[in-house]
């Protein structure tokens, strides 16, 4: 358990095998509680060490699960509260790639949006085309015009010669974008940019982050081979090597690009929220480098584990919003509906006034 508390301050870059246990923690958390209550209920001398290994763990413990905040924050009247709404939309099409030729589950995610009436949206695998046969696949005009957020930036990675067809990362605002930019934060053929809006919010400018880090590209073969290694099918254990190859590869890339983007939020010259699908847990080197001087608002404001991505394990938080120490999280909110791989996750957040702000 020390092991995987401890693996996020490991880059994985040059002790990949630690990023592993990182993975486990959650279970090995588990384990350690359940030897800690037996050992209470015998009263037994042996109780020391689960003691000890909890104390060593704490700092993974605090980013893992979320205790419901003491009080409530309280809200400035003389500042805005800021809704953000951050989802990994799957390119409008359901989990699995199940035929939707109505597309129904597209109706649905928009839905949401228009339901939850964010100030701002950052999509990840975010999908749009400009063919004009095919107009309801046009989600990028859709959502400004239809769904009232005239301002936007697109970071448009994929669009193959002549095609119609774009996807990537995209923000959308209600509050004026005065300046936007894409940043590339690693050199692979499928990477999404880390991409930035800044807003101007009354009389302050705040600049927003979003990005989707390294994916490990889980076809529906390895997840059908993850199902059957839980159930403790050996033969699919010993065909799990190709698995194991996809997550090294990319723990290793993410860590690359975690440290990038971390540069970024160090330059930025205005607040800062940074928030999209960064494909790793709480207890990773990648969390670990980016919630370094921020907050987490899941940790502020909610309660549990907290997992948004709802296939292979109930344990996986891969998604985050993150804010600098000048924004106040009010709430902080998880959709558990069953439309993309992940669950949306939703913050209210408000900016501190200077005299406020803790160094």
């Amino acid at each position: 358990m020390l092991l995987a508390a401890w693996s996020p301050y490991m880059d994985p870059a040059q002790w990949w095998p630690l990023a592993f246990l990182g993975l486990t923690f959650p279970l090995w958390l588990l384990l350690v509680i359940i030897l800690w209550i037996l050992a209470l209920l015998w009263k037994s001398k042996w109780m020391v060490i689960p003691t000890l290994a909890l104390i060593g763990s704490w700092k993974a413990i605090a980013a893992t699960i979320a205790f419901p905040p003491l009080r409530k924050p309280v809200e400035d009247m003389a500042q805005p509260v800021i809704k953000l709404m951050s989802y990994n939309v799957h390119g409008f099409t359901p989990y699995h790639n199940q035929p939707d030729p109505q597309g129904k589950y597209s109706r649905a995610m928009l839905q949401l949006i228009a339901d939850q009436q964010p100030d701002v949206i950052c999509l990840q695998e975010f999908f749009t085309s400009d063919n004009p046969r095919l107009k309801k696949k046009d989600f990028k005009t859709y959502i400004s015009d239809s769904l009232g957020y005239p301002y936007r930036y697109f970071s448009s990675d994929f669009n193959p010669s002549h095609s119609t067809s774009h996807s990537g990362v995209i923000i959308f605002s209600r509050w004026p974008i005065c300046r936007a930019d894409k940043i590339p934060i690693i050199q692979h053929p499928h990477a999404e940019s880390l991409i930035y809006a800044d807003l101007r919010i009354g009389t302050d400018t705040v600049r927003l982050f979003t990005v989707h880090l390294q994916s490990i590209y889980l076809n529906q073969n390895d997840l059908i081979r993850i199902e059957e290694m839980k159930q403790g099918n050996d033969t699919a254990w010993r065909a799990s090597r190709p698995i194991w190859s996809k997550l090294k590869r990319a723990f290793i890339r993410r860590s690359e690009e975690s440290k990038r983007v971390k540069q970024a939020l160090n330059q930025s010259p205005y607040p800062v929220i940074l928030c999209g699908d960064f494909n790793d847990t709480p207890v990773s080197f990648t969390y670990f480098t980016l919630v370094r001087g921020m907050q987490d608002g899941f940790l502020k404001c909610g309660y549990g584990l907290g997992a948004t991505y709802y296939s292979i394990s109930p344990t996986l938080r891969i998604d985050y919003i993150l804010a600098s120490k000048h924004w106040r999280f009010m709430r902080f909110m998880r959709i558990p509906v069953h439309l993309s791989d992940h669950y949306p996750i939703v913050a209210e957040l408000q900016l501190r006034t200077p005299s406020s702000v803790k160094p």
